[in-house]
């Protein structure tokens, strides 16, 4: 057996690398990952959030890890601690470690951008017997890429997982598209509930509370140089347990932990609001798309897994600084300046109607040569169900379907203990359950100087005050 290795972490301090792990970290699919920024253009607002996905994925591994002796050791608080026999436990510690490791593999530089121009799923080589829906018609995602990187790191010279382990890998990671293999139902006697363990293993590294969201919000926060994801990762998870109800196992929290979840929860809304969708790198990664659009880059996606895990950033950066040079004016130019679009209006929800609002600003404002573009940016704030109150019996709530955390909290008065849905005691998911979706309105910047009165006078009979608001005169700049 390999020795243990330790690495060195800012956010966590200290990692240890077990055994095998560091041959799978050493694979060329996982070392891919220091030649992809984390944040992509984040980096041209907080220019400190430099940091890769390959650290991400070491920190995933860690938190990961913390989740799994939680879950599955403490017997205190955990029934599956209490019900798995010693073999289970070491099984699912280790599958859970691995996942966490290997959870983003399949990102693409700039990858949110990237999935734009992704290829149909039908052209990757992925198993057909790993596939919930094999002639499904759709655009791959990077989940599909990390199930393809995942298979291929079954097979060829540098095979560091068996086949059965990659394919339920894949399950974990992507559960909504891969089937669960047998050899994972395998693995468990039959007083256990495969299915049902499965839920609740990926939920460890694909879900609300998952280690994949605990490391990179204080990451991401840490090398932004902000405070908002700042959380106590470490009494969170203490507060996690399990419960098993007629409908299956679920994760728990004690009562006690629930301030906790909700401020780990505000925390992530604050990152999505004031860095992940900051107004100037959306503007940028409009640009972006733009410059692929128009031909700009050479940015384009192979289906063929090699040529897919040889991308990097450096190369799209380079492409984007050439196109910059033979047309300093075009959307990579702009790019290459850093020269962000102004900014006129932010407006939340209301999508629909920002449309068509847009639709007449642009009427108004091209025919003296001002093109505005629009960018919607939107975000599943919780994948928690909200309360069911309809349903007669409170263990008919975690019949949860396609959510991907079945939570309850744990409660325990005069001697006697509950379980009850988690938004019954937190009034976050109670009234916090909408998904965020921001609709930012810029106009470039050269066309809003050289027509900044005009501009003026048109755009300010689209603002529509609430009754609340009181319009007033700010003071000359």
């Amino acid at each position: 057996m390999e020795p243990h290795i330790e690495i060195n972490d800012p956010i966590h301090k200290r990692i240890i690398i077990k055994g095998r792990e560091r041959q799978i970290l050493d694979h060329p699919y996982v070392q891919r990952l220091r030649s992809i920024r984390q944040l992509g253009f984040v980096s041209f607002v907080y220019p400190s959030a430099t940091h890769d996905r390959f650290s991400h994925a070491v920190g995933t591994l860690h938190v990961a890890h913390l989740l799994a002796e939680q879950i599955f050791e403490n017997e205190e608080i955990s029934f599956l601690a209490r019900a798995l026999n010693g073999e289970e436990k070491k099984f699912l510690k280790e599958i859970v470690r691995l996942a966490g490791l290997l959870h983003d593999i399949g990102h693409a530089p700039f990858s949110h951008t990237a999935e734009r121009v992704m290829p149909l799923v039908e052209k990757l080589a992925l198993p057909k017997e790993w596939l919930k829906e094999p002639n499904e018609k759709r655009t791959a995602t990077h989940e599909d890429y990390t199930a393809l990187l995942l298979e291929g790191m079954a097979g060829g010279r540098e095979k560091v997982l068996d086949q059965d382990e990659a394919h339920m890998l894949a399950s974990l990671v992507h559960h909504k598209k891969i089937k669960i293999p047998e050899a994972w139902k395998k693995r468990f006697s039959k007083r256990m509930n495969a299915d049902s363990l499965h839920h609740i293993v990926r939920s460890l590294v694909s879900s609300d509370i998952d280690g994949d969201r605990m490391d990179y919000l204080v990451r991401d926060s840490h090398f932004a140089g902000v405070v908002y994801g700042q959380v106590d990762i470490p009494w969170l998870i203490s507060n996690l347990g399990t419960v098993e109800t007629r409908n299956g196992h679920l994760i728990s929290i004690s009562e006690s932990g629930v301030h906790a979840l909700e401020h780990y929860l505000f925390a992530r809304w604050h990152m999505y609001v004031q860095v992940y969708m900051h107004k100037t790198v959306k503007c940028f990664e409009y640009y972006f798309a733009k410059a692929i659009e128009k031909g700009e880059t050479e940015y384009r996606i192979p289906a063929d897994r090699d040529l897919y895990a040889a991308l990097r950033d450096s190369t799209i950066i380079e492409s984007i600084f050439s196109a910059a040079s033979l047309r300093p004016d075009s959307w990579s130019g702009r790019l290459a300046r850093r020269e962000p679009a102004k900014r006129i209006a932010r407006i939340w929800g209301k999508e629909d109607e920002t449309k068509k609002l847009f639709s007449k600003l642009e009427k108004n404002l091209n025919p003296f040569g001002v093109k505005p573009f629009l960018v919607t940016s939107k975000r599943k704030f919780l994948d928690l169900p909200p309360p069911a109150a309809h349903m007669e019996k409170p263990q008919g709530l975690f019949q949860l379907g396609l959510s991907t955390m079945p939570l309850v909290v744990v409660r325990n008065q005069f001697g006697r203990s509950s379980i009850a849905p988690i938004g019954d005691h937190s009034f976050v998911l109670r009234e916090y359950h909408e998904d965020i979706s921001i609709s930012d309105i810029y106009i470039p910047r050269e066309e809003y100087l050289k027509n900044e009165q005009r501009i003026h006078e048109h755009i300010k009979n689209f603002r529509v005050f609430s009754e609340s608001e009181i319009e007033f005169d700010e003071p000359a700049k």
